[in-house]
């Protein structure tokens, strides 16, 4: 066993042993479920590996067949434990032959009665668990098949009782069918097992009209059983090209003939999708089928019947007017077509690409959306014409027919609109580029209908139009009313919210650029439309500054690209941005500062002019007063980071920032500020601040006193490891300042000290790090490194720690600071040029109040006391919880006290990394580790007349 010795195993015969009592109860299953991880964990190793902790349970599990031989009553619990741990410890088939030798299996399945179809669904999914288990192997296999088990997972995949039965036992059957592919006899038993249900249905359309309800209800064991049969031809014809499962189902069920009837006989929805899926695997099937041996290339015939199929299924959901089903159906295909070209690339004998056709048909309802006065926009020409080159004659029919019946038929547009937009966003994964970039443009042309009329449009299209068609045709043409007509933004928001949901999605996922979509450069512009509307709702408008913010970020517009000062809807989206800063609704101003601080982040180097941008509506202004001000505390946050963007730029520094003390702000947030959000950026704009801009001793000792706070007694470990970032770049600049550049040392620097250029020797290297080090302690950062390090109160600040200490480590050892060196070496010469000086300390401490900090310094520098923190904080708490500033000015002192000397001890003489490790370990096992759930589950026994809480 790996982490477990014989203690360990004595325990667990004991907790084994408890099971096997009358009067047992089980207060919680939990813990049963953490010990059946910990067992598969520390079986998963061949049979040979921990023999002794696997004799553990090999022993008692015929020991407990004996038991229930003998008639005690076995509780549910027990029998779903022992039934998955059978399974576990089964997997291996040397054990499954030490357990199969005393009949383990047969006795089991007899005493615990799993024939049973009354069963609860608890030990119905343990049972189906194990068999899945028992068939990972040969031997296990043949048992199963032998004994007939199996059926009783057909009878629960058939049932159809809980989700999770009815799943366990499709992959249960789907499995074994491909492991025993080449036992016909067998694979032929449990398909007609399987398909009985289907082969005994007698299909009468009248009865199907007349009573489809009633006859749904009735016939759930046959909806079960088309389920299945799905779940079967999923899971097994795209495996392999030789895989025979799906042709043995098909032909002895005669599958295809059957479905057929039952795909025409229907007409509701309901049914539907219970053959829908099943009737495209066996089109797919038969494709297969056609792809010639040792070659990649489709027989022309086999691919014409498939053709052929794809329009017989859409003919026939058309003359039944689902059009969502019929997107559905265009979804389902092309899934499956990426499945097989995932087994073999092929080459059909047709020349338009096969995705090409199905995501035509798939955005044909969004398209009769489109509003009759953006028809004749030159962005859309080029789309249709896009379409009409890539789509076949047959699939264009069909697009005309679905138009026509979307037209003619009084159908929900805005639901199956947004039931088209789904199913373009689930198949986004598997969509290729140029699929992906149709899909985005369909969304874009919908999008554009949601705007306002514009007279001129209207027009022009009018004008165009009569050029080319007698008036009466034109009026005939364009007598549909597009739903989108009036004032959509209003009647429509369900549809919007799906355009903007669906937009910025493909947007974040293909990154598209205007050179393939022409598209991309209006998104800005049809954002900021409907950002303008005064009656939007606040999620529509959540979603139309999330638009804005990817747009701006991945849609640089060729005259941006090209860095040409004015863009007008830039000069447009300017006061509207403004406008929606000061929205009654908190969600809308949190968006608008997001999209602020993209704008900044761009104009740092990207697009520097968005700075003028920035200054003309007078946004970092209006950010501090948010922060002042707002009473949303993701709002303060979200200015805050704003704010920490744009202390970057220089520009925007010097005309707008200098003139507020952000300082004094952000440390006032700090100390009064209850939401750890908004402390959290205070930290991280302190940090930007030091790092950015200049400042004098003073302001500096400010900065330092509030990080060290932070770093140490914040409530929230963001704050704290925002804190530490500052504390990184601190350690920086002292080593900047003393000469390294990109964490080494030149030759050669120039000597602030000496006034000259100095050849760097390892003496001199010493000399600066302990220069910076002596500096580094007195600013207190050495002595938060230590204790932050030890934190006890969460591991991402020990973690923070220990990678700044880690680091600088790895420079001290590499100049060799670890070596004693002489008493010259040693003593560091303080530059007087050097800004960066110690904070006093309040007052002078005791003799007592001293020995004490030293009795401290030395706790912290001990590297195997894990403990500190903790018993520091435990001494200076007081009955509220909180610490006083006496308390508080105490443990500054201590930190203050860490010298250079204390520093190097602690670090050189502790492993860092291996402390975070056995730290992250202990964490992550303390509650659930193999030993407390053992000891656990004994004392919930032993003090069974107390109420016991389930702690996990």
């Amino acid at each position: 066993m790996n982490s477990c010795g014989k203690k360990n195993e004595d325990v667990l015969a004991q907790v084994l042993d408890l099971f096997l009592l009358p009067d047992y109860n089980v207060v919680s299953t939990t813990y049963l479920d953490h010990l059946l991880t910990h067992i598969a964990e520390n079986t998963k190793e061949c049979a040979t590996v921990n023999y002794e902790y696997c004799e553990v349970f090999q022993k008692w599990i015929p020991k407990a067949l004996v038991v229930w031989e003998s008639g005690q009553k076995v509780s549910q619990p027990v029998i779903t434990f022992t039934l998955k741990l059978v399974g576990i410890i089964s997997r291996h088939e040397l054990r499954y032959h030490y357990w199969q030798c005393q009949d383990v299996y047969n006795r089991l399945y007899k005493i615990l009665q799993l024939h049973r179809d009354d069963l609860p669904a608890s030990i119905k999914m343990a049972y189906t668990t194990m068999l899945s288990d028992l068939i990972a192997h040969r031997s296990g296999r043949q048992w199963v098949i032998k004994s007939g088990v199996w059926r009783d997972v057909v009878k629960c995949a058939h049932w159809n009782h809980t989700m999770y039965v009815t799943r366990e036992s499709q992959k249960f059957l789907s499995t074994l069918l491909l492991h025993e592919q080449k036992n016909i006899e067998a694979c032929t038993e449990i398909i007609l097992a399987v398909a009985a249900p289907l082969m005994n249905n007698t299909p009468d359309t009248q009865l199907h009209q007349a009573l489809e309800e009633t006859y749904l209800e009735q016939n759930r064991l046959l909806c079960a059983t088309l389920d299945l049969l799905t779940s079967i031809l999923e899971n097994t014809l795209f495996v392999s090209l030789d895989n025979s499962i799906p042709e043995l189902l098909e032909r002895l069920v005669n599958l295809e003939m059957r479905v057929k009837a039952l795909f025409e006989a229907c007409i509701s929805t309901r049914f539907l999708q219970h053959v829908h899926k099943l009737l495209l695997l066996l089109l797919f099937l038969k494709l297969k089928q056609g792809i010639r041996k040792h070659t990649n290339v489709i027989d022309a015939d086999a691919w014409h019947k498939f053709c052929y199929g794809l329009c017989y299924i859409s003919m026939m959901l058309l003359s039944k007017k689902y059009i969502i089903e019929l997107v559905k159906s265009n979804k389902f295909a092309m899934v499956y077509w990426k499945k097989l070209l995932a087994l073999q690339e092929i080459i059909t004998p047709e020349e338009h690409k096969f995705e090409h056709q199905g995501i035509a048909l798939m955005i044909l309802p969004l398209c009769v959306c489109i509003k009759k006065n953006h028809l004749n926009h030159d962005f859309f020409d080029m789309f249709i014409n896009k379409l009409f080159d890539l789509t076949c004659t047959t699939v264009q029919r069909l697009a005309y027919n679905m138009r026509d019946i979307i037209r003619k038929g009084d159908l929900p547009m805005e639901q199956i609109c947004k039931v088209s937009i789904d199913l373009l966003l689930e198949i986004s994964d598997i969509m290729d580029r140029d699929v992906a970039v149709i899909a985005f443009q369909a969304l874009c042309h919908v999008l554009k209908s949601y705007m306002p009329d514009l007279c001129g449009e209207t027009k022009n299209h009018v004008s165009s139009n009569m050029n080319s068609t007698s008036p009466s045709e034109h009026l005939r043409k364009f007598h549909y009313k597009s739903i989108l007509e009036g004032d959509p933004i209003v009647d429509y928001p369900v549809l919007l919210a799906s355009l903007l949901d669906g937009l910025a999605i493909m947007t974040e996922k293909f990154k598209l650029k205007w050179q393939e979509c022409v598209e991309t450069i209006c998104v800005l512009s049809l954002a900021q439309g409907i950002l303008n509307h005064s009656g939007i709702l606040p999620m529509i408008c959540v979603k139309a500054l999330k638009l804005c913010e990817l747009a701006i970020h991945n849609f640089m517009p060729p005259n941006l690209a090209l860095l040409v000062d004015s863009d007008s809807h830039m000069n447009g989206i300017g006061p509207m941005l403004f406008k929606r800063l000061h929205d009654p609704n908190w969600e809308v101003r949190d968006s608008v500062l997001e999209v602020l601080n993209t704008i900044a982040t761009i104009s740092e180097d990207k697009y520097p002019a968005f700075q003028d941008f920035l200054l003309t509506n007078q946004f970092p202004k209006v950010a501090v007063e948010i922060v002042k001000t707002d009473g949303e505390s993701y709002v303060r946050a979200s200015a805050l980071t704003f704010i920490a963007t744009i202390v970057r730029i220089n520009k925007l520094w010097e005309q707008q920032l200098s003139q507020v003390d952000l300082t004094e702000m952000a440390i006032y947030l700090l100390e009064n500020e209850s939401e750890a959000i908004v402390r959290r950026e205070a930290v991280n704009l302190i940090k930007e601040l030091y790092v950015h801009q200049k400042w004098s001793k003073e302001v500096i000792d400010s900065m330092l006193g509030a990080m060290s706070v932070a770093a140490v007694f914040d409530l929230h470990w963001e704050v704290k490891t925002n804190a530490l970032t500052f504390w990184d770049h601190f350690v920086k600049s002292h080593l900047t300042d003393q000469g390294m550049l990109d964490d080494s040392f030149p030759n050669v620097t120039f000597s602030k000290e000496h006034r000259k250029i100095m050849a760097l020797n390892e003496t001199e290297i010493k000399r600066r790090l302990n220069k910076a080090l002596d500096e580094l302690a007195r600013q207190s950062c050495l002595g938060v490194l230590l204790v932050t390090l030890k934190d006890d109160s969460d591991f991402e600040v020990c973690k923070a720690s220990a990678t700044i200490i880690d680091k600088l480590k790895s420079c001290l050892l590499k100049y060799k600071l670890d070596e004693p060196s002489s008493p010259a070496e040693n003593s560091a010469t303080i530059d007087t040029v050097y800004i960066k000086e110690t904070p006093p300390v309040p007052s002078s401490p005791s003799d007592k109040e001293t020995r004490n900090a030293s009795h401290i310094i030395e706790e912290i520098v001990d590297a195997n006391d894990a403990n500190l923190l903790a018993a520091i904080y435990k001494s200076s708490m007081n009955m509220d919880g909180e610490m006083t500033t006496e308390e508080e000015r105490k443990m500054l002192h201590y930190i203050s006290s860490v010298t250079r000397q204390d520093f190097l001890h602690a670090i050189f003489n502790c492993d860092i990394n291996a402390f975070i490790e056995e730290k992250n370990r202990w964490l992550k096992t303390y509650t659930s580790s193999f030993e407390s759930i053992l000891d656990d589950i004994l004392t919930m026994y032993k003090q069974k007349d107390i109420n016991s809480m389930d702690c996990y």
